[in-house]
């Protein structure tokens, strides 16, 4: 027989545990002697180790107590089977988080050079993005709104995977002077298929990009603008389809309202 606390030890959990197990009619020692000292026998040990798994996994004491029960068969077996999805789903969520924290790794790896402040041309490939509803209000309030609407149609992990977000404006011909009453929606590189009333997919062409990195606030996004603006009249080029705004360097703390360097680009023709 061992005593309240050499049992705990070997357990490995408290004293205190085992007395609010004794006293919930969780988990009663093997014999309390007349002066109300606790004694636990070896073979009690598999059961407080299932019974301590089950805590682990969030099971009440309440439910332990009908999983224990000898009184009730079918109950306990219910409840297993409740516990059993519940590992399940929660080894779901760690394999979901882990694919998300490996995406976000990898894209940590492979960062895209800026080129601030400086336009320039680069080849894109095809890529998809979720779209939110079009907005017409760029008041800090409603990206607000729209963002935490947009974000709750999508999975919840998807917001720390590393994948391009941003903006995408109806702003044709670089006008820097209308782009703060620009139509525009909130973009996240798409993953999955996702159709309804709030999200869509777009794509984005692949072919030439002209582009320039600038930092994140309307007089800079503004001069970037002009920018690109100046140089598509100086090499007489083309622009094609909306503004493409990208959060580069995204913070995982503000994974997409906030990043410091923006990257705007539009498709040229030909």
């Amino acid at each position: 027989m061992l005593k309240i606390s050499a049992f705990a030890k070997l357990a490995q959990t408290t004293r205190r545990t085992l007395i609010l197990y004794d006293e919930q009619d969780v988990f009663k020692p093997a014999t309390v002697s007349p002066e109300g000292y606790r004694f636990y026998n070896y073979d009690q040990l598999y059961e407080l180790s299932f019974i301590l798994t089950l805590r682990k996994l969030g099971l009440s004491l309440d439910d332990i107590k009908q999983v224990s029960s000898d009184n009730d068969k079918k109950s306990p077996n219910a409840l297993l089977t409740n516990l059993q999805d519940r590992v399940d789903d929660q080894i779901h969520d760690l394999l979901a988080v882990k694919q998300s924290l490996g995406t976000r790794m990898a894209a940590v790896n492979t960062e895209t050079p800026l080129h601030r402040d400086q336009p320039y041309i680069y080849q894109h490939h095809t890529q998809s993005f979720w779209q939110s509803a079009t907005l017409h209000d760029c008041s800090r309030q409603q990206i607000a709104e729209a963002f935490s609407k947009f974000y709750k149609q999508l999975d919840p992990l998807v917001s720390i995977n590393g994948k391009c977000s941003g903006f995408v404006l109806n702003l044709p011909n670089a006008d820097a002077a209308n782009f703060i009453n620009a139509p525009f929606r909130l973009i996240k590189e798409a993953t999955t298929p996702i159709s309804n009333d709030f999200i869509t997919t777009i794509e984005r062409p692949a072919g030439n990009y002209l582009a320039i990195d600038i930092d994140n606030d309307d007089t800079a996004i503004c001069n970037g603008i002009d920018l690109l603006h100046q140089y598509v009249m100086t090499h007489k080029l083309t622009l094609r389809g909306p503004l493409w705004q990208i959060n580069m360097n995204e913070d995982i703390r503000l994974p997409e309202a906030t990043t410091a360097v923006l990257r705007l680009e539009y498709l040229l023709e030909g």
